[in-house]
């Protein structure tokens, strides 16, 4: 039976559709966006850009409204230069001063440091949330943006990716930076999640059809579970996700988003997710010693976690050398289906993760279960490893939260609760380590912080890969990265036999060199070593043609 051409176009935008993510994901600038601060023209690598305004600039007098003058315009620029943007209004210590004209009470806080160490004093003030004249002020405001978005044009309106709620100390999660001096204003976290869904419920009223943003680190099951009841689209500001790779209890928040995500599968609906670099890259011994690098695998971890969009400092941006980290997110971002996707990838990393003591037993390494702080245990793991390149510069900041773990002058490759094996997406490698061993700060590049190689003096000469049964392409390309060094020869095929294997014997180049090979339905892959020096892996993709 023929389709009639309506049918057949239908029929084929929507199978477009299932391939395309939604426009605008992958890279993004950081922090708040004007149009000469970085363009396209600048970085062609740039997707989207945040708006991020604040509550004093936007109604500097009681009911006086400024949208178009201050957002408008920059989504007006955004759109003629392509880009796509997501908007967030701090309040909180953004407040307009009238507000505490009101009889708002203020709140100052002990804050001395930002996230990052250094000194200051910003955002010690703030006003007292629970007043009844804040709450109804928060209200009326995200009631008129509202109705500002709507009379907007659908040429522009299209061009907002989400709207992220800001409900206390900038987008975090926390109504302070810093405690209060005052203790009668130390507001309790049950009761500070009761004001988010609060806002979250009058932005969904205010802003129908487009996704809301909320910050995920400060969610208990109970904002978990509201977001599956009361939003259409699951928005996430994942920050773990995106500040680095080697962070602290990764692997559980990592388990929850994906319990989370399944849930909303089932329900149909869809989860976005964004998280920030900030400026650690710039100021952080582990990522400032070589930003290239840094970005790359805080690019490459971000993808593991299906990150759809992140922002990165526009110095980052303009900067030619970090170009492999921003082409690799945007490749991946919002190819979230194995169905469509249209490359599957795994990147080969061992993650030294202290808290597994099945793998790094007490009687060998020492520690208590549960005892993060024990240094000793992550030098031991440290040291059993050093001759393969692992490294632990400032063990102390290992041992600590993600926001210590930031901090650190230099590489940790132990670390407590961090991912243990490789970034990937569609491509799982089978039984990782029987076939292989890792390797740490293998050199400078951007792909020698990591690596897995044959090691055929011990007998791990093979390396097995599954592809998601989904994914399902007949004709697929298969690019392999891995350092041209030594004379030694391996070999890609799949373990059906069905072909030879095809051959490649190094040329001891001493660069990181791609080798690109054509399979026909393939489902699982295998490199094997064949004689001489053992090479090293970087990167396994899979394309479809």
């Amino acid at each position: 039976m023929r389709l009639s051409p309506i049918i057949y176009f239908l029929a084929l935008a929507n199978a477009l559709a299932a391939v395309e993510p939604r426009p605008g994901f992958g890279i993004s600038s950081w922090s708040s966006w004007n149009p000469r601060q970085v363009m396209r023209a600048d970085c062609p690598e740039l997707r989207n850009v945040p708006l991020i305004f604040k509550w004093d600039s936007l109604e500097p007098t009681p009911g006086n409204y400024l949208f178009d003058e201050r957002i408008g315009k920059s989504l007006q620029a955004a759109h003629d230069d392509g880009l796509y943007a997501f908007i967030k209004i701090y309040v909180g210590p953004a407040s307009p001063p009238w507000i505490y004209d009101l009889g708002i009470p203020t709140v100052i806080t002990d804050r001395e440091e930002n996230a990052l160490g250094q000194k200051t004093d910003d955002q010690q003030k703030y006003p007292y949330y629970f007043h009844p004249e804040y709450k109804k002020r928060f209200a009326d405001l995200i009631d008129a943006f509202g109705k500002w978005v709507k009379t907007l044009s659908p040429e522009l309106r299209e061009r907002i990716l989400f709207v992220q709620s800001a409900e206390g100390s900038t987008g975090d999660g926390q109504p302070y930076k810093g405690k209060p001096l005052d203790s009668k204003y130390i507001i309790s976290h049950d009761d500070w999640n009761d004001l988010r869904r609060e806002a979250w419920l009058n932005y969904r009223k205010a802003l129908p059809g487009i996704p809301i943003v909320v910050n995920s680190d400060a969610n208990s099951p109970a904002e978990i579970q509201w977001l599956l009841d009361n939003m259409d689209t699951i928005g996430l500001k994942m920050g773990m996700f995106s500040h680095g790779y080697h962070v602290s209890d990764n692997d559980e928040r990592l388990a929850t988003f994906e319990k989370l995500e399944g849930e909303a599968k089932k329900r149909g609906k869809e989860v976005i997710t964004r998280g920030e670099m900030d400026g650690e890259l710039f100021v952080s011994g582990w990522a400032k010693q070589n930003i290239p690098q840094a970005l790359y695998w805080s690019g490459v971890f971000a993808s593991h976690c299906r990150l759809d969009v992140w922002n990165v400092p526009h110095k980052a941006l303009v900067d030619p050398a970090n170009k492999p980290a921003l082409q690799f997110f945007n490749k991946y971002a919002g190819h979230k289906n194995p169905t469509t996707a249209p490359t599957a990838f795994c990147a080969l990393r061992d993650g030294l993760n202290a808290s597994d003591f099945k793998r790094f037993p007490i009687e060998k390494f020492g520690g208590k279960p549960d005892e993060k702080k024990d240094v000793q245990r992550y030098l031991n793991i440290g040291k059993a490893s050093a001759s393969y390149g692992a490294r632990m510069d400032d063990p102390e900041k290992a041992t600590g939260g993600e926001m210590i773990n930031r901090k650190a002058k230099g590489p940790n490759d132990v670390g407590w609760g961090i991912l243990p094996g490789n970034y990937s997406r569609f491509l799982t490698q089978i039984d990782p380590g029987s076939g292989d061993v890792g390797r740490w700060n293998v050199d400078d590049s951007i792909y020698g912080r990591f690596a897995r190689s044959f090691e055929h003096k011990s007998e791990k000469t093979q390396m097995r890969f599954q592809l998601d049964k989904s994914f399902g392409a007949k004709e697929v390309k298969v690019k392999i990265t891995y350092l041209d060094q030594g004379t030694g020869t391996w070999s890609v095929g799949t373990p059906e036999a069905t072909s030879e294997p095809i051959k490649n014997t190094n040329s001891n180049t001493g660069q990181w060199t791609t080798k690109t090979v054509p399979f026909s339905g393939l489902s699982e892959l295998t490199l094997k070593y064949e004689s001489g020096d053992d090479t090293l892996f970087h990167l396994i993709e899979v394309e479809r043609l």
